[in-house]
């Protein structure tokens, strides 16, 4: 019996889950799908908006001293 091996045997003493699937159709006809599919675009379109506009105003701005700079552009996208 070599080093390590014991613990590999294929007596398991549970029985695993059959795996999920990654789609099923009963899907599209509930609302938690459409809420969820809803707040990842809501959450995307304010990350974007947010990142978006702070790269822009820093951009824009006659000092980097004047504005956030690289650090508030770096806790925007935090």
């Amino acid at each position: 019996n070599a080093l390590g091996t014991g613990v590999q045997s294929d007596s398991k003493d549970y029985k695993e889950a059959p795996p999920a699937p990654l789609f099923e159709p009963g899907e599209l006809k509930s609302w938690s799908f459409y809420r969820a599919g809803i707040a990842e675009f809501v959450a995307t379109f304010l990350f974007l908006y947010i990142t978006v506009l702070t790269v822009m105003g820093v951009n824009r701005s006659h000092s980097k001293c004047a504005s956030v700079g690289i650090q508030g552009i770096a806790w925007s996208f935090g």
